[in-house]
């Protein structure tokens, strides 16, 4: 052992360094100077009177009086802690952290590179990160990397993993840098980013930023300037139909970013064989709010599910490509469509009506005029000689048509029987007003409830026209036109010389019920209208209610494809909700047809008839889930179908997007299946363009500024220099060192031995 050692271990240092520069002795419990004082003179008192009546030799009492006051001063020193002390300079560095969006909204090519071409935000972030400045800002700082979207994660500058977030919250970096940067000298949070976010920035985490000090920097990613994006936010067409059918398909377009430039076209295409079956084109005043519902038709051709897709283009820069089309599904049955007709007397409307349904190759019709006599011979293509009685037999029809027929003709379980057709099985119920009977007749029977109004509408005999309303284009109805999108024609509408009707029932809108909806007005040549052509869903089924049965006045001079249009698009519209096959006593079904991730939907299964489902019993069902794409395909869900009604109903939230096959395999109700399209809503792409003026205020807010991406050099000129040099001492003490402890005791044994020999002497 070294001399050094051997005094660092006699002191008691083991904690400062032995070539430590600087020491200073100090104290733990420091004491004034007059208390010092006061100690050496209670000291001496003690020790005087301590050895003054003792015998003995005088200079060795006062030897042994001295050693007394100096262990008591030695112990009072040692009480106030005697330590040495090193002072030590610590240095704080700054610290940076630096978010760096992570978000799908990456992907879109709209930032400007130093040569005037364009390329992805994702590319300009990635040339930002392998910038040099970050060398520069490094120095002297600890700099943290956090790539974010919805969530947080630590990343590397030469490596920030893929942008590929559904969403994006700034809140939540934000209040993760705050967290980093606690109770550490912070130079400001760099924010890389194209200022989308599709949730709020939540106030508090704007106010502690604002507490605290801490600059915000941002550096904006894409354009600064809005650039136009076209999508399709919405696609819809009926969920079932009959082979030939003119479905209506509605598209809503979404223009964002800035007004339409030039034409908008959408195409309704086939997805069997790729080709354009209708086409629209729109202009910037087709736009209201920046949306625009268009109306596609398309004929099915085949049996089962048939798919087409909507496409939107445009002739000017379009923002994102991936939003521009939607995908919708219709199932086809291929079967003639069934239609009873029912008629009072013969009218001119039943005339040519009677005839058209039996002209129209893809309906099976069954006419009865009830004024006829016995030996009259019924029409239609499959004429009756009496009508139906039981619920079997209304079973064989998809539609049916009241004319000007008097209630007492059918019985009230006749009646009862189309209602149930109509409310439970899906049918279509289409009433021809007459000057007779319908509806006044009807007031009070069962089928008071499948009228669309509340009250007998009046009669008004002077001139009318027709005025198609918008709900008429979304069903696809009141298109007399040669293409089916086509306006109202010329000829039908008040400056044409045919298009009058002589007579129509006034019907006063305040009366409709509230699920009624007006398809076409009867509108008088001084302008006064009211509604004519009215429908109402009933059920499962809809109704359909004509307040005039003047039609036939459109032949004149034209022919009949004006009538035949009007009635035949009315009634493919009411017979489409019994187009699943009548036979299954069971549907299975989804709502909404394509769910989304995250959102609740229901899964149904209902039986047709009542007394089906009593012979099920209320026992639960299961319907299993299975995915059949992506990284969870063959996964399996089990959720438990509850009775209410005719329907075994349970809720289901999918949590992946892809397709999926919904079944129940049940011994009381057979196997039923159907493939679902989970769709997952793109948060990130519905608003693409770049929010740079977010940006900016959050960087005035914050004391901080914006950093353009051609200008990385101003970083390190803004970034505020807050590190900071603090004192801390490194301390040993030397009361309870070895060095202490002999002193002590050397002082006590040496009185001890003293006190010793002054009592031998």
């Amino acid at each position: 052992m070294s001399t050094g050692s051997i005094w660092r271990w006699l002191f008691g240092v083991d904690v400062i360094p032995g070539d430590a520069a600087g020491l200073e002795f100090a104290w733990q419990r420091p004491l004034e100077p007059w208390v010092w004082l006061l100690v050496i003179i209670v000291a001496v008192v003690v020790a005087a009177l301590s050895y003054q009546g003792l015998a003995g030799s005088r200079r060795l009492r006062s030897s042994l009086g001295a050693i007394r006051v100096l262990a008591i001063v030695f112990l009072v020193v040692l009480f106030s802690g005697p330590l040495l002390r090193l002072p030590v300079l610590e240095s704080k560095p700054d610290w940076v952290v630096v978010l760096v969006d992570r978000s799908r909204s990456l992907s879109i090519e709209d930032a400007p590179t130093y040569n005037g071409n364009l390329q992805t935000r994702e590319s300009q972030a990635r040339q930002i990160l392998s910038d040099e400045v970050w060398t520069q800002v490094s120095e002297g700082r600890v700099v943290v990397w956090i790539g974010f979207d919805g969530a947080t994660r630590e990343i590397t500058p030469t490596e920030p993993g893929p942008a590929d977030g559904w969403d994006t919250d700034l809140g939540v970096p934000i209040e993760l840098a705050l967290t980093r940067l606690a109770g550490r000298p912070a130079s400001g949070i760099i924010l890389i980013s194209d200022g989308r976010a599709t949730r709020a920035l939540e106030p508090n985490a704007l106010r502690q930023l604002q507490a605290r000090a801490i600059p915000l920097f941002a550096i904006p990613l894409g354009s600064a300037e809005a650039v136009v994006d076209l999508a399709v936010a919405d696609a819809s067409a009926p969920a079932s139909a009959f082979v030939r059918d003119q479905l209506p398909f509605t598209a809503v377009v979404r223009s964002t970013g800035g007004p339409v430039r030039g034409s908008v076209q959408v195409d309704l295409i086939n997805e069997a064989n790729g080709k354009v079956v209708d086409t629209v084109q729109l202009t910037e005043a087709d736009f209201t709010g920046g949306r625009s519902e268009t109306i596609l038709t398309a004929v099915g051709e085949s049996a089962g599910p048939n798919t087409w897709r909507i496409r939107v283009r445009g002739t000017g820069s379009d923002l994102v490509s991936s939003n521009n089309e939607a995908v919708v599904t219709v199932d086809f049955v291929d079967r003639p469509l069934r239609a009873l007709y029912i008629e009072g007397y013969p009218r001119w409307e039943y005339r040519y009506l009677k005839n058209l349904l039996v002209r129209e190759e893809s309906l099976e019709s069954s006419v009865m005029l009830l004024s006829a006599d016995r030996d009259f011979a019924q029409e239609g293509n499959a004429p009756l000689e009496r009508l139906p009685r039981t619920r079997e037999e209304f079973a064989d029809f998809d539609l049916f048509v009241m004319g000007d027929v008097p209630s007492g003709s059918i019985s009230d379980a006749q009646a009862d029987e189309i209602r149930f057709a109509v409310g439970d099985r899906g049918a279509g119920l289409l009433w021809i007003a007459g000057e007779r009977s319908t509806p006044k007749s009807w007031r009070g029977t069962p089928l008071d409830d499948l009228l669309p109004m509340r009250s007998n509408p009046e009669r008004h005999d002077e001139r009318i026209h027709v005025q198609p309303t918008p709900a008429a284009g979304r069903a696809g109805v009141l298109r007399l036109g040669e293409e089916a999108r086509s306006p109202w024609p010329v000829a039908l509408s008040e400056s044409g010389s045919r298009g009058h009707l002589e007579w129509a029932q006034r019907i006063d809108l305040s009366t409709l019920k509230p699920s009624a909806e007006v398809l076409g007005l009867a509108r008088t040549a001084s302008g006064a209208t009211w509604p004519l052509v009215i429908s109402m869903r009933y059920g499962a089924g809809q109704v359909v209610y004509v307040g005039t049965d003047e039609t036939w006045r459109w032949r004149h001079g034209v022919g009949e494809s004006f009538q035949e249009r009007f009635w035949i698009q009315l009634i493919r519209m009411l017979s489409r909700g019994s187009a699943p096959e009548s036979s299954d006593p069971f549907q299975l079904s989804v709502e909404p047809r394509n769910p989304e991730t995250g959102l609740a939907s229901v899964i149904r299964l209902e039986a047709r008839e009542t007394e089906v489902a009593d012979a099920v019993g209320d026992a639960p069902l299961e319907a299993q889930i299975e995915e059949m794409d992506g990284s969870r395909r063959g996964s399996r869900t089990v959720v438990q179908l509850v009775r209410e009604g005719r329907s075994w109903i349970g809720p289901w939230t999918p949590m992946a997007a892809g397709r999926c096959r919904v079944s129940v395999d049940s011994a009381r109700t057979g196997t039923r299946e159907v493939m679902v399209d989970v769709v997952r809503r793109d948060m990130e792409l519905g608003q693409p363009q770049a929010d740079h003026a977010l940006l900016a205020d959050l960087a005035a807010r914050t004391g901080g500024a914006v950093i353009q991406p051609n200008d990385l050099v101003r970083l390190k000129q803004v970034l505020p220099k807050r590190s900071s040099v603090s004192e801390r001492a490194i301390v040993d003490p030397l009361w309870n060192s070895p060095a202490a402890i002999l002193v002590v005791f050397s002082l006590i044994f040496t009185e001890l031995v003293g006190r010793r020999f002054l009592r031998l002497a």
